[in-house]
């Protein structure tokens, strides 16, 4: 038997005619253990073998709708994932699964056969295209260029099945062919084709595992029988789908276990005419009370949704990272370097995000950050899942399950905030507290009002020699890499022999007194403006009178805005222009400021819809009456001069908060429920943070709030 090393020199013709006749062993095998045992053999294809499959492939896709595969059958497929396979299913009361033993090894040659006679060309033709060529002359001109060849439907069938060498071979021969006939009154021997077999050969293939044409073969032949079980779900009241091996049935209500055994011999009915046979070990049958799942995803509710076991293979690492460094957590889980261990992850991560994104983002951010991979924005978003990868031994359990609390619950549900005063002392608070951002001051705030000066527990002991007393509160804060972390308040400390005396920094952190000088505000002014092209904000300064401070409102003129290059040379940077600020230039410089943070505090909190590359959410909405109105502006202002605030106390620490949000208050002077305090809180951060330096464009425009 000639091997494959052996026909490099072939010619096109001969590499064909020996694929096609089995004289050579085109393929290169595999073997990889399988998750619950034994092994699963892989045949991939040599280069030129491949080539040729792949130019099936193409041609394949371009047959008539009625030779595609059935809608059922999801795998394989461009433009259909698992997670379109598991939303057929969803709001399931009870899930079938079936498996197909040995699938790919079942889909004989015969069956490729039978399933592209009638679509394949019947004959095997030599395929041209119009192209410049040499003339007789050797002038260039006009003619036909041979590209390729037309492989009838049994050529097609060969060359994409594999039959594996040797009467010992692994894969046991498969008793097609032909077979030896003698006649005993002659002695003569004859050769006479099996019954309904295609082959002329000793051997025949099946679709090898491996090959590009395999999948989309599979869901040819399989078109059948996917029409036959789709029939009969959709008289039982079943929904059907397949994907691959795994066939999936689904029920809106109860299905007795009459009808399970009922269709479990359907299906292997079905399934008799390819000579395949069900997997009894791999049936499942899940009601309510189990996990009732499509794919590894469930599908018991009205969106697909992570396993539980999922979530936790992919928090094991994004937790342990975090608690004893990647590199001793490599070591731990045996990965043989960083790189195996990030491509594992990032795969586990990969799935997950097609069934629930968002979530699978926030991890892909931790894991990015521990990995140190420069993420385009820093800003953690915390979920309760998020809260879930804190821990701290000197804590007990109840205080754990205080920090282990939704932050946006906690903010939502803190009714005290909702009192005027309560509110501006919060923002007061905030605006002042200048060692964080104002979303973790603000984090802090609600956990422990009062608090001074807040360190983790290692800090508190390396930097001041103190250690957290009896029932110490944790507070939860974000941190840049952490992504979260559990800190306490000074007055939950005490000091260890030795410690000296607490800095001024720490007993008094929001006693500032110094004033923002002009230079200072000149400077933020300038930083800020800077900023706003790549979030596509016109600044425009107008002549008004001293009562008009400013305004906002989405661009009609269109046009572009554009910025200077981060260094010298550089081209400048050109962003469609979306929006229009107007300020009062008339104003002086720090209510210049004030009054472009507050417009800032309108786009940021979406109350004039979204920001590009959704930097900030849509919250428009229309009201219905006049005092839905009334209420809306009250709620869009009372935010945006919230943000105004806090980014001015930042300058200015004596600066009063007015009477300009009480004004909007209702009679029982309470913050409206419609204000959103994170989306607050984290506007005023990135104002903050855009007054201070060049902010990259990418950290702008996808800083989602």
């Amino acid at each position: 038997m000639t091997t494959a090393d052996d026909f490099a020199d072939l010619s096109h013709a001969e590499f064909l005619k020996a694929v096609v006749s089995g004289s050579i062993y085109p393929y290169t095998e595999h073997r990889i253990p399988k998750p619950r045992g034994g092994l699963r053999t892989l045949h991939a294809p040599i280069p030129r073998l491949s080539w040729m499959q792949q130019e099936i492939l193409v041609r394949l896709g371009a047959l008539p709708a009625r030779f595609q595969p059935h809608p059922a059958a999801y795998v394989y497929r461009r433009g259909r994932s698992v997670v379109d396979c598991a939303a057929v299913h969803l709001r399931a009361h009870t899930v079938i699964r079936l498996d197909v033993a040995d699938f790919f090894g079942s889909i004989r040659e015969r069956h490729v056969h039978a399933a592209l006679k009638d679509a394949w060309p019947r004959t095997e033709r030599p395929e041209y295209r119009v192209a410049v060529v040499e003339g007789d002359d050797g002038s260039p001109e006009i003619g036909l260029r041979r590209v390729g060849r037309t492989f009838g439907a049994y050529t097609t069938a060969r060359l994409v099945t594999v039959s594996p060498p040797g009467p010992n071979h692994t894969w046991t021969n498969r008793g097609t062919g032909h077979r030896e006939v003698r006649l005993e009154a002659t002695g003569q021997r004859f050769d006479v084709p099996r019954p309904a077999l295609v082959t002329r050969h000793t051997r025949e293939g099946f679709l090898p595992q491996g090959a590009p044409t395999s999948g989309y073969l599979s869901n040819i032949v399989m078109r059948d029988v996917d029409a036959v079980l789709a029939h009969k779900a959709e008289s039982w009241g079943l929904r059907y789908t397949r994907y691959s091996d795994d066939l999936y049935f689904s029920s809106r209500g109860p299905v007795r276990q009459e009808r399970v055994d009922r269709l479990v011999t359907e299906v292997k009915r079905a399934l008799e005419p390819l000579g395949m046979r069900l997997n009894a070990k791999k049936t499942y049958v899940a009601r309510p009370g189990s996990r009732r799942s499509v794919l590894g995803i469930l599908v018991d509710g009205p969106t697909p949704r992570l396993t539980r076991d999922y979530k936790r293979r992919i928090t094991l690492h994004v937790r342990g990272a975090a608690s004893f460094g990647v590199m001793q957590h490599c070591r731990h889980q045996k990965f043989g370097d960083l790189a195996e261990l990030d491509a594992h992850v990032t795969g586990l991560l990969s799935f997950a995000h097609m069934a629930d994104p968002r979530w699978a983002g926030e991890q892909l951010a931790a894991w990015k950050r521990l990995r140190e991979i420069p993420l385009e924005h820093e800003e953690p978003v915390l979920t309760q899942h998020g809260l879930d990868l804190l821990f701290d031994e000197e804590v007990d359990a109840s205080q754990v399950d205080l920090a282990k609390a939704s932050i946006d619950d906690l903010v939502r549900g803190a009714q005290r905030y909702r009192a005027s005063a309560d509110y501006v002392r919060l923002l007061e608070f905030v605006g002042r507290f200048k060692r964080y951002a104002p979303f973790n001051a603000m984090v802090v705030h609600v956990q422990k009002p009062g608090a001074r000066y807040v360190l983790s527990s290692a800090e508190w002991k390396s930097k001041f020699l103190r250690v957290l007393k009896p029932g110490a509160q944790p507070l939860l804060i974000f941190q840049p890499r952490g992504p979260y972390m559990l800190v306490y308040d000074v007055g939950d400390t005490e000091a260890l022999p030795g410690a000296r005396p607490l800095p001024r920094e720490v007993t008094s952190p929001v006693a500032v007194t110094s004033w923002a000088d002009a230079k200072r505000v000149a400077e933020v002014w300038h930083h800020t403006v800077s900023n706003l092209a790549p979030l596509g904000i016109r600044l425009t300064l107008v002549d008004h009178a001293a009562s008009s401070c400013g305004f906002t409102h989405p661009s009609t003129s269109g046009g572009f805005v554009e910025r200077p290059g981060s260094r010298p040379g550089d081209r400048p940077e050109r962003y469609p222009t979306l929006f229009e600020i107007a300020v009062n230039r008339n104003l002086s410089r720090l209510d210049r400021y004030a009054t472009l943070s507050h417009e800032l505090g309108h786009l940021f909190c979406g109350h004039l819809g979204a920001g590009p590359g959704e930097s900030w959410p849509d919250r428009r909405w229309q009201p219905h009456s006049d005092k839905e109105r009334i209420a809306a502006r009250a709620s869009n202002e009372v935010e945006a001069e919230s943000i105004a605030y806090m980014v001015l106390k930042r300058l200015d620490p004596d600066v009063q908060m007015g009477d300009y949000i009480t004004g909007h208050l209702g009679p029982d002077q309470q913050v409206p429920d419609s204000v959103a305090l994170n989306l607050t809180f984290r506007a005023a951060g990135l104002i903050i943070e855009m007054g201070q330096k060049r902010v990259p464009a990418t950290r702008l425009q996808k800083t989602k709030k």
